[in-house]
């Protein structure tokens, strides 16, 4: 049997395929050795720091989620489906939450939970099988990977993996397949399980180490030590899942028994707080329940459910963690492969469409706040659907940088290329330095789309040596503009853009040692 195969037969869900030795084309050996590395991961491996994946699978409706109230074009759009300006609860003056967001809302005005609007990805693909492998391998939508962007960055906290393998699991999905986002390049670096009890009794608990002979060293005997290593990894790892959920055998709160998403982070939160060193958990609903073409509801029905019972929640979990005494080690975020379309179609409910709005939640997020603009209704791409503003590379660059402390040739290897990490989380001391987030949240392009040029403008904290470099989606260096020796306060640059083809495009500006990142787009 393939090890591939091995993995998604494996009955603890629990995968170790070692698929080479070599990571972002440098010999593990030399990376493990590097001084850098080494003094990152003892920040990073050392940090009890933990990050909660949410995923929406069906692609969660953004515009019924945090709905335009003031614009006219939102209501023409959705005559079935669009939420009444006074049944909304009050955001922004120009926006509001969906009544059944409720805890959102009080999360956000508590400063537990943050915005981030019009996220996607460029060319955004509208399959859920295809945007779904995008958003967990963190490429573009041309690009094809076998590995996830969590399973890459957690290689990198166990260079020696599998040959040596950590104490506990790195990552654990509540679920029972394991999700490609925590492959890794030499294997998975995650576990599933539906819950604790059930995942340690399904695994032989008899220690295996001096039952067998020494594998033959021939082809056969190599997959013989690696299924021998499955079994070995499964044994301990169902151990330390089931020692920190007998640590922790309670919640402080109560999770309705009907709502999965509660009671899967119930789990998680026995967990952490039982000490498992776990640094990634991803949890979901079943299915594509998000997927709402027909008969979405507006105030009542499917989607007002879906939207109440993830606020619910998320709002017991960090009020469980608080409870438990984790709530500063605790962050995380939403997903969703795709929003849905401006236009409600004739079946009372949305389809496959783009950029969506996501959230971000814990104690030590920079909370409270609401990151890009409302949907522009007005300008659309070709199909009539939202164009991005913030890629979501931008949120795990922020996860990676700010969170967890990486340094800067960390994310550009785990996310293939550097990306302006938004400005969401309290950050650990990091190694390197990483964008600067007063000077990003300063940067805006206008107009934006454009057509012959577009203007960047900024505000400068001290006197700096200014330069602006335009790239393209795949990071190449398309244009530099050489601003000078800038004083302190606002700044404007012109960028000509009539030489560049439609899509889009990324200004870097470098401003002394501080930088920033934000994308743009060309429509003639």
């Amino acid at each position: 049997m393939k090890r591939r195969e091995f993995l998604h037969r494996s009955t603890a869900g629990l995968a170790l395929a070692t698929l080479g030795t070599a990571f972002g084309g440098v010999r593990l050996r030399a990376l493990a050795a590097s001084p850098t590395l080494s003094a990152w991961q003892r920040l990073t491996g050392g940090s009890d720091r933990v990050f909660v994946l949410i995923q929406l699978t069906g692609g969660n409706d953004g515009l019924n989620t945090i709905i335009p109230i003031e614009n006219p074009l939102y209501y023409q759009a959705r005559p079935t489906l669009a939420i009444p300006k006074n049944q909304t609860l009050p955001l922004t003056p120009t926006l509001g939450w969906h009544p059944a967001l409720r805890y959102f809302r009080d999360l956000y005005n508590e400063g537990r939970l943050s915005i981030v609007q019009n996220v996607t990805y460029p060319n955004p693909d509208r399959s859920h099988f295809r945007g779904t492998d995008i958003w967990l391998t963190a490429t573009d939508s041309d690009v094809f990977k076998s590995s996830g962007w969590v399973g890459r960055f957690l290689e990198t906290l166990a260079p020696e993996f599998p040959d040596r393998l950590p104490d506990e699991p790195l990552a654990v999905q509540i679920g029972t397949t394991l999700s490609l986002s925590l492959q890794g390049n030499r294997g998975s670096l995650g576990i599933t399980f539906r819950d604790p009890e059930t995942f340690y009794s399904l695994v032989d608990q008899q220690d295996s180490s001096t039952l067998y002979d020494s594998a033959p060293n021939t082809f056969g005997g190599t997959e013989l030590e690696f299924i021998r290593t499955v079994e070995r990894s499964s044994q301990l790892y169902s151990q330390a899942v089931k020692r920190a959920a007998d640590r922790q055998k309670t919640n402080t709160v109560t999770y309705p028994a009907n709502n999965q998403l509660a009671q899967s982070l119930r789990i998680v939160a026995r967990l952490i707080a039982g000490g498992l060193s776990t640094k990634f958990y991803l949890v979901s609903v079943g299915g594509n329940v998000y997927d709402t073409h027909i008969n979405q509801g507006a105030l009542t029905g499917i989607h007002p459910q879906l939207l109440q019972e993830l606020a619910e929640a998320v709002k017991l979990f960090l009020d469980d963690c608080r409870g438990l005494g984790i709530a500063d080690r605790v962050a995380g975020m939403t997903f969703s492969e795709f929003g849905r379309r401006v236009m409600e179609n004739g079946s009372r409910g949305t389809d496959h469409g783009t950029a969506a709005p996501l959230f971000v939640f814990g104690e030590k997020i920079i909370g409270g706040q609401l990151l890009g603009r409302d949907p522009d209704l007005a300008n659309l791409d070709s199909r009539g659907d939202l164009l991005m503003e913030f890629d979501y590379r931008q949120v795990y660059a922020a996860a990676l940088l700010q969170w967890f402390g990486a340094p800067m040739n960390t994310l550009q290897s785990v996310l293939f290329r550097e990306f302006a990490a938004l400005p969401l989380f309290q950050q650990v001391s990091s190694v390197e330095p990483w964008e600067d987030a007063a000077l990003l949240q300063t940067l805006q392009i206008a107009p934006n789309p454009c057509s012959v040029q577009t203007v960047a403008t900024f505000v400068l904290p001290t006197t700096a040596h200014v330069v602006l470099t335009v790239h393209d989606i795949r990071g190449r260096q398309l244009m530099a503009i050489n601003g000078g020796d800038l004083s302190p306060g606002p700044q404007a640059i012109l960028i000509p853009t009539s030489g560049l083809t439609n899509g889009t495009y990324f200004v870097r500006l470098q401003a002394g040692q501080r930088q920033a990142m934000k994308a743009f787009f060309v429509e003639h």
